[in-house]
């Protein structure tokens, strides 16, 4: 509660004044980003300390204990797209709408997930992808190549730069990893023109929902057979050694009509559609079955709140397009609407970060040159 209710002029009188410096350190590494924005402007000390890249990369780590957040992205009837921030909490808080990225998407932007406190947009007739901070309102942007099959977005563990996976199929496989470093390091650059991917000629990256990157920093996508008879596959990558893998699903699930692959506290879930008005919920760690969810139409859940509860887009209207965002109980098989209204919707977990404090809100272009 002293972190929250901490303003800037007792910090200026009580803790610069009678407090070591060195508790002042261990203080503030437990504040919230959006208030450590505010605490820059303490003292020259405490600026240079928040500032610092070893700072945010501590801060990164370790706040555990710092509130969840839900972004929702929900596009409404006149085709604009609106963000709102939930706190992840047994209240169903709302804050208020959050400010559209500094960097502005044209016409409709893919929420490709968020990781570490950064949310990744992408807009596919621009190329563009904008990486926001919604915490301290930053935003950048790179316009990619040409040839997008399948992205992907995390922060490396290791070092806390924010990397971008674009994934190309011509005659083979191909892919390419961008690197966002700090400022006046390079700025982004990309660490490989081409990989080779474990995935056979004849296989395809789904395209109902984008890849889930998990708390290690590890990439997740799904990926179907084109031919007879019909398998999937989870295809990974880990963002700190730059290495491409597989998970084999269990016969039961890599046959099955219709799979979805989301996120659930620090691994994935696999949704197995099993008709068109319901599914099973799998742990995909274990490969055990969490739940059935009944009366769900395909692709209506659009991910998971931290206790595993799903997130369900619900139409107001049977029949029609435009929905409520509800939240589904297991326990009491029931569903609770949120007063979020849409035509579609979209979900990120994320956690408060200082990642992209040190970048300007621009775009750059990527060229063969950077490599």
């Amino acid at each position: 509660m002293f972190l929250r209710n901490l303003n800037l002029n007792s910090a200026k009188k009580k803790m610069s004044d009678n407090i070591p410096i060195e508790i002042q350190v261990e203080i503030i590494k437990r504040v919230p980003a959006k208030s450590l924005i505010r605490f820059r402007s303490v003292s020259k000390q405490w600026m240079s300390l928040i500032d610092s890249p070893e700072f945010i990369t501590y801060h990164r780590v370790n706040q555990t204990q710092q509130p969840h957040h839900l972004l929702v992205m929900h596009c409404e009837e006149d085709m604009k797209f609106k963000y709102v921030s939930i706190v992840d909490d047994d209240d169903h808080k709302f804050s208020p709408t959050v400010t559209t990225p500094t960097v502005k998407l044209v016409r409709h932007p893919t929420l490709l997930g968020c990781s570490d406190g950064l949310v990744c947009l992408f807009n596919y007739w621009k190329r563009l992808i904008v990486l926001w901070n919604p915490s301290i309102r930053k935003s950048f942007g790179i316009a990619l190549p040409d040839g997008v099959d399948a992205l992907g977005f995390g922060v490396c563990r290791q070092t806390s730069d924010p990397k971008i996976v674009k994934i190309t199929h011509t005659i083979r496989y191909e892919a390419q990893v961008f690197t966002l470093t700090t400022p006046g390091a390079g700025a982004w650059g990309s660490s490989s023109i081409s990989m080779n991917l474990p995935l056979p000629e004849s296989m395809r990256f789904s395209s109902a929902n984008a890849a889930v990157v998990t708390d290690d920093g590890v990439i997740h996508w799904l990926a179907f057979s084109l031919t007879p008879p019909k398998t999937y596959r989870i295809i990974s990558f880990d963002l700190t050694w730059e290495e491409f893998g597989q998970v084999d699903l269990p016969d039961a699930l890599a046959r099955s009509r219709y799979l979805n692959i989301y996120k659930l506290k620090e691994s994935v879930v696999v949704l197995d559609y099993k008709s068109c008005r319901g599914c099973d919920v799998w742990m995909m760690s274990s490969f055990t079955k969490l739940f059935t969810l009944r009366d769900v139409e395909v692709d209506s859940i659009i991910g998971f709140r931290k206790n595993g509860q799903p997130m369900h887009h619900r139409p107001v209207v049977a029949g029609e397009g435009g929905g409520e965002l509800q939240v589904y109980d297991p326990a009491s098989d029931s569903m609770n609407g949120l007063g979020i209204y849409g035509a579609s919707f979209k979900m990120a977990a994320y956690t408060e970060s200082l990642l992209l404090l040190h970048h300007s809100d621009s775009i750059i272009e990527w060229s063969l040159s950077r490599v």
